[in-house]
């Protein structure tokens, strides 16, 4: 029964929906906010994202990923261009990324 009523309250995004996804995620909105965003049913949206397979929750870590990589791009930009703060920060940022790695790596594996 509850199985036949999360298909009758399924949420329906466009594609432009998903990319305001992405932009909003960049910018570190919570998916409460952004539900309220795109005026969706708050709980259906949360539902979503709290699946680790639907295209909400995939589409928000994207988005979050592209702001991530694009920060640290420049970032290692400037670094290569001699700004030694950059330099650091981007050391700093590669040591981190790494370490989470290979943490999920151990989760995985268990």
């Amino acid at each position: 029964m509850n199985q036949e009523l999360s298909i009758f309250n399924s949420l329906k995004l466009s594609q432009e929906e998903f990319e305001t996804i992405e932009n909003l995620a960049a910018t570190n909105y919570a998916p409460s906010d952004i539900a309220l965003y795109l005026d969706v049913d708050k709980q259906l949206f949360l539902q979503e994202f709290h699946n680790p397979a639907s295209s909400v929750r995939h589409h928000y870590n994207k988005g979050c990923l592209v702001a991530s990589f694009e920060k640290d791009n420049k970032m290692l930009e400037n670094a290569k261009g001699g700004n030694i703060t950059a330099y650091q920060e981007s050391n700093k940022s590669a040591a981190k990324r790494a370490f989470e790695n290979h943490k999920q790596r151990i989760l995985n594996e268990s």
